[in-house]
């Protein structure tokens, strides 16, 4: 009984129970780590080096919603981490890895090569639930980069795509309701210019416009704003035939000025059929 009593404490000595915050490690000195930049602002962008310090084995949790604050310039962008991460340290052992993280601080500069950053504090509730959903599916980076903005920079939300098979769509409807949104109808692709992380230049707009005809009719669907000035005509006198309507438009919107616009169906005598909002 005695050497069975030994053994089970020696066991449970060499076995943690459960995984610890990162943080709380570095804190009680049980860990040392190094955060630094591989270079930019998305996926695996952040190099980890960490060492147990203690002569038993550690279990470390990077959390997703953890923000990796920038410590060699301020000027650098904070990081989110969004894929959950356990490792598993023995007594003394380094541990070198990557840390899958997106910027959420969109007007600030992506960080250099070996920019140094602190393990920081766990973002705001909503940013926290999104990285945790973001951990546990597939979703593309440019997705899950514009999600996370929507809710750090009040970020245009019509930027997340749901993908050509819908793949985003659950992200975009996650993010819609944390940022308590309506969702949009419609998309805005972005112009990239060289240097920045994002140029906030709308170039183009695209969507599906649905409405039912009652009539045999030409129909016409013009852009206008706000003051009833007419921007651009996407489709002329197309003769329709009664019933359900559903027409994909994509047009540039580079140039125009931000605010709201007004996309309108118009029939063979100029009727309003159907009217739709966006906004840049």
């Amino acid at each position: 009984m005695r050497t069975l009593i030994v053994t089970l404490l020696l066991l449970s000595t060499a076995s943690p129970s459960a995984a610890e915050s990162i943080k709380k490690l570095i804190e009680t000195g049980k860990v040392k780590v190094l955060l630094r930049s591989t270079g930019g602002h998305q996926e695996s962008c952040i190099e980890i080096k960490m060492k147990n310090m203690t002569a038993s084995p550690v279990i470390v949790d990077v959390e997703p919603g953890r923000r990796l604050e920038a410590a060699t310039d301020s000027a650098d962008q904070d990081l989110l981490i969004v894929k959950d991460q356990t490792i598993r340290l023995a007594a003394g052992e380094t541990f070198l890895g990557k840390i899958f993280a997106f910027c959420c601080q969109k007007k600030d500069r992506s960080p250099a090569k070996g920019h140094a950053f602190k393990v920081g504090v766990m973002a705001s509730a909503a940013l926290v639930k999104l990285a945790q959903f973001i951990s546990t599916n597939n979703f593309s980076s440019d997705a899950v980069q514009n999600s996370i903005w929507v809710l750090s920079d009040k970020h245009n939300l019509s930027s997340v795509h749901e993908g050509s098979q819908q793949e985003n769509a659950d992200l975009r409807r996650l993010t819609a309701e944390l940022a308590g949104i309506e969702m949009p109808w419609y998309y805005i692709s972005y112009k990239s210019v060289p240097g920045m992380v994002f140029s906030d230049k709308a170039s183009t707009l695209s969507g599906k416009i649905d409405y039912k005809l009652s009539t045999n009719t030409s129909v016409t669907i013009i852009v206008k704003n706000t003051n009833g000035m007419l921007i651009r005509t996407l489709l002329e006198n197309k003769p329709q035939q009664p019933g359900k309507q559903n027409v994909p438009i994509s047009f540039p919107v580079a140039g125009l000025s931000k605010g709201k616009y007004q996309i309108l169906v118009l029939d063979d005598n100029t009727n309003i059929i159907h009217s739709r909002e966006f906004e840049l």
